[in-house]
């Protein structure tokens, strides 16, 4: 193949990849919005009350991450004690969990443990356990990428720790912070399966009324719940990237008697944060454990089998093929020449990953189901929609920081890009590679919501758990999510290991 095959050979990949996303991914994923287009829109009742609801558990629980989430980002950044690894590993697992497994373990500890009734403040307490990841993880990566010799300048000058924080630390972070309120906005807006676990029927959210809607046939009002969630995600997304922008935030004024005063509260701080992550996050989330111990009931019959070869060999297709494409899509906005066609395609990723998928579901479901496809077929192509950013940011990520001269040598030496991709890049990026499939297997594994908006007959083991619990099975749906935990905690140690790679 001579040289000018070869470029046009990798043209052709690079325009396959990107009509797989606009056509696979973008726009089925945003293809309900065509409803409001001559449509005459009104809005229920019922659907105003699942709004109210939605967002104001979202924006109490972006509070509740902002004020705990940074606290612990930065006690673990800057803590040198020997059991912050447990904190590392811990931190991680409702990221992984399932979501209705994580629901379940949530309901029986406040629920049944505690006698707390379901409803608005049970839902609270639930999406901070799977939302906190995510704020104190962006949080910490920004964190960690701040110059220490800014805070040791700052201490000889007299500066407190609070000070440092304030002045210092918080304006370098800070994206670190907006992108993990983005994140827990969000995905608090989207959460389904484990939600209707504790939920009342006076407290019903906007994901959860989606699916009812659908089930009852009422579409017209699904789509509309679906256009507004959509829209608010992809408003969301707009309006951090303007902050993410904005370099200049005024800080500078310093109140050093108080400041030495909170800095005096380091002990008690710590107390308040150790009791929040014990008894609001960590317990909570191990509960179905302790479960399990008292009420064993392994149960495996056709329909529990089939359920996980249902789920697995979705979450394991749409891994592969995902990869297949997402490789390509990274290098292409990673190392493409047109930085503002790199960037659209970047942000819309973004918007599909900030998608609720109850609402991407359901979308899916209408784009899909007017070609007749296979509900198996619908089902794993919505799995593929939600699951492919995941693949493509940390692989984006890591080919940016492969410093692109190694290529260029290599190609100077009379190596061809074919070499280069497979003999130099692909190695270093092997463990983002590995993070990333990790992350969509388990994401599909867990994903509750946009399976109940597309599909009526196939049951995924996260939905069988739903069915479970709404038939009073506690036993038996508690056996399913131990095992779903046991899988989860193999493969965070796995992310964990692919991580000290990277």
């Amino acid at each position: 193949m001579n040289l000018n095959s070869k470029k046009h050979f990798g043209n052709l990949i690079y325009i396959v990849t990107i009509l797989f996303f606009l056509f696979i991914i973008f726009f089925p994923a945003i293809y309900v919005l065509t409803y409001a287009v001559g449509g005459k829109i009104k809005i229920s009742g019922e659907l105003i009350n699942a709004l109210s609801v939605s967002f104001s558990v979202a924006f109490i629980v972006t509070i509740v991450n902002l004020i705990f989430g940074v606290a612990l980002a930065w006690v673990f950044v800057k803590s040198k004690s020997k059991y912050k690894i447990w904190l590392d590993n811990l931190i991680d697992l409702p990221l992984i969990v399932p979501t209705a497994a994580l629901g379940l373990s949530v309901y029986l500890f406040w629920g049944e443990f505690w006698n707390l009734e379901k409803g608005f403040l049970m839902i609270i307490l639930l999406h901070v356990i799977f939302t906190l990841p995510y704020m104190v993880r962006s949080v910490a990566a920004s964190m960690e990428q701040i110059n220490d010799t800014y805070n040791e300048a700052a201490t000889t000058l007299g500066a407190t720790a609070f000070t440092l924080f304030r002045t210092i630390d918080f304006p370098l972070f800070k994206d670190g912070v907006i992108t993990g309120a983005v994140l827990t906005f969000t995905r608090s807006l989207s959460e389904t399966g484990a939600t209707m676990m504790v939920a009342s029927l006076a407290t019903i959210t906007a994901p959860v009324l989606v699916v009812n809607l659908k089930n009852s046939g009422d579409v017209p009002q699904a789509a509309i719940a679906s256009i507004i969630l959509i829209l608010s995600a992809l408003i969301i997304l707009f309006a951090a990237k303007f902050l993410t922008r904005k370099k200049h935030f005024n800080f500078n004024i310093i109140y050093p008697k108080f400041e030495k005063s909170i800095s005096n509260l380091a002990s008690a701080r710590n107390f308040v944060l150790t009791l929040f992550f014990l008894f609001i996050i960590l317990i909570p989330t191990f509960y179905i454990i302790f479960y399990n111990f008292a009420n064993f009931s392994p149960v495996f019959n056709a329909q529990i089998l089939q359920s996980f070869v249902t789920s697995f060999g979705i979450a394991l297709s749409v891994t592969i093929v995902g990869l297949i494409f997402a490789i390509p899509m990274a290098y292409f906005i990673a190392r493409s020449k047109n930085e503002k066609l790199a960037s659209l395609f970047e942000n819309m990723h973004d918007a599909v990953l900030l998608v609720p998928t109850s609402a991407l579901g359901f979308s899916l479901a209408m784009f899909w189901g007017k070609l007749e496809f296979n509900e198996l077929l619908i089902l794993a192509l919505s799995h593929l929609s939600f699951t492919f950013p995941l693949l493509v940011k940390p692989i984006t990520t890591a080919i940016r920081n492969v410093d692109f001269s190694f290529e260029e040598s290599a190609l100077c030496l009379g190596a061809s890009k074919q070499k280069v991709l497979t003999s130099i890049l692909f190695p270093l990026i092997l463990p983002a590679i590995i993070a990333g499939s990790i992350m969509a297997f388990m994401r599909s594994l867990s994903e509750t919501g946009a399976t109940l908006a597309v599909s009526h007959d196939i049951k995924t083991v996260s939905v069988l758990i739903v069915d479970l619990v709404k038939n009073e099975q506690r036993a038996e749906a508690g056996f399913l999510c131990f095992v779903l935990f046991l899988i989860a905690f193999i493969f965070l140690i796995a992310l964990k290991k692919t991580k000290k790679k990277m």
